[in-house]
């Protein structure tokens, strides 16, 4: 494993904290993907003072800025390798803990004071607890000049965190922010903030990565969000409850010795972070190469296609951590143990979170025939909160897959009336729903 991810989870026992460690490497990863992105585009700012023609609405003095050609471009296509995080937990489960050791005012571990003003380290920032979509993404005023400053443009380049990221969901319910999610998506996405209003056009694109929390009935994937985050599951019981009133105790009487020394490991930390941002901006690597061991693992049968990309970013994250900088020249990335072992413990938070869904599908309607029209109902009112086209897509790429689950038309009865499409959730016996879901004859 990279040092530096073995420093921050000592960081972590020294202070004590619970139930971390397997989660410690994918924060750490998400921070390298964030300095690779930099790399591969912000070479094309839209922040630059320079070539603003005198728009206020710049960012100076960015240490990500600089003048080099991307060089990760799949589909002739600049590529986007930002890892944003979203933490499901229970109240009091810790879901806020890691975001605030990184990210929380004077003392996180990315936190630089000077960043807003003087350009060093990090622009870091815990996100209010209510927003609008304007407050998000910005509005115009009668002249067509974007209102204000933006939380995605104040947080380019920086890391944002919400320790309920559901203020962000649930601003769409409101009249004024009706926009948020499809806003949210591009942002997360490949950058692009860009609508139409009366007055002119809101058009840049910004590189923040989003981490949060939220509560499992807040939970909101069903829209694509899937696709953005990596997940990660908190579970809650007696016996972790016991080991937060214990870890507490503990870190109520550390000594001031043991407070100097975290102190100074936090510093470690943050200019170690701080260091490797500036050494990939100004000797970036020229390439990008994944071994076919990683390959071979991405091609695996239980990765869905869009999840490759989230594990890849991963990866690229995982190699930007090496402990010796080496750039000018081609960045291979290995499958070594620690990445594997990440990759593994990713994958299976991933599928405890995205897989419930499926399970109370299959254990409500298992050995059933049903309508697809009456399972769309039941889809839109207890998984994608009412939203129909969003029940349509979630059997396509929750159910579809599925070895259990098939879609058929029956035959004709001698009766007229069109035939509604069937599903099929159980094992597949008939040679009609065998034939519908694999096309071909048994």
């Amino acid at each position: 494993m990279n040092t530096i991810i073995e420093k921050i989870i000592q960081f972590t026992r020294d202070n004590h904290y619970v139930d971390v460690e397997d989660k410690v490497p994918l924060f750490a990863c998400s921070v390298g993907a964030h300095i690779f992105n930099a790399i591969n585009k912000c070479s094309r700012c839209d922040f630059d003072p320079a070539t603003s023609h005198g728009d206020a609405f710049t960012i100076p003095n960015c240490p990500l800025r600089h003048s080099n050609a991307p060089i990760y471009t799949p589909m002739s296509q600049i590529g986007d390798t930002r890892i944003h995080i979203l933490m499901r937990g229970v109240k009091g489960s810790g879901k806020s803990m890691l975001i605030n050791m990184f990210l929380n005012e004077g003392t996180g571990l990315l936190y630089t004071n000077d960043a807003f003003h003087n350009g060093m380290g990090f622009r870091t920032m815990l996100g209010p607890n209510s927003v609008t979509e304007a407050g998000m993404f910005g509005s115009v005023d009668d002249e067509g000049d974007i209102v204000g400053r933006p939380l995605a443009r104040e947080m380019c380049g920086g890391f944002l965190g919400f320790e309920e990221s559901s203020s962000l969901t649930d601003a769409n319910k409101k009249d004024h922010s009706i926009d948020m999610k499809n806003q949210l998506l591009t942002s997360l996405d490949n950058g692009r903030v860009q609508k139409m209003m009366r007055n002119g056009w809101v058009n840049y694109n910004t590189r923040y990565t989003l981490w949060g929390g939220t509560q499992p009935a807040r939970l909101e994937m069903e829209s694509g969000l899937d696709r953005r985050f990596f997940i990660i599951d908190i579970d809650m019981s007696p016996e972790k409850e016991a080991l937060f009133k214990k870890a507490q105790h503990k870190q109520t009487n550390m000594t001031r010795e043991e407070r100097l020394m975290l102190a100074d490991d936090a510093i470690y930390i943050r200019n170690w972070f701080n260091t490797r941002m500036l050494e990939a901006i100004l000797n970036p690597p020229t390439g990008v190469i994944f071994s076919d061991e990683l390959g071979a693992w991405l091609d695996r049968d239980d990765i869905r296609s869009y999840e490759s990309d989230l594990f890849r970013r991963l990866a690229i994250g995982y190699a930007m951590l090496t402990d010796e900088w080496v750039g000018g020249k081609t960045l291979t990335i290995n499958l070594d143990e620690s990445l594997l072992a990440l990759l593994e413990s990713s994958l299976m938070m991933r599928r405890s979170v995205m897989d419930t869904d499926v399970r109370l599908i299959k254990d409500s309607f298992w050995m059933q025939d049903i309508k697809k029209s009456v399972l769309l109902k039941e889809i839109s009112s207890i998984i994608t909160k009412g939203d129909y086209v969003s029940a349509k897509r979630w059997i396509d790429e929750n159910l579809e897959p599925q070895h259990w689950y098939a879609e058929y038309t029956p035959k004709g009865d001698g009766r007229r009336g069109r035939k509604g499409v069937m599903c099929r959730i159980g094992p597949l016996t008939d040679p009609q729903q065998v034939k519908m879901k694999w096309g071909v004859e048994q």
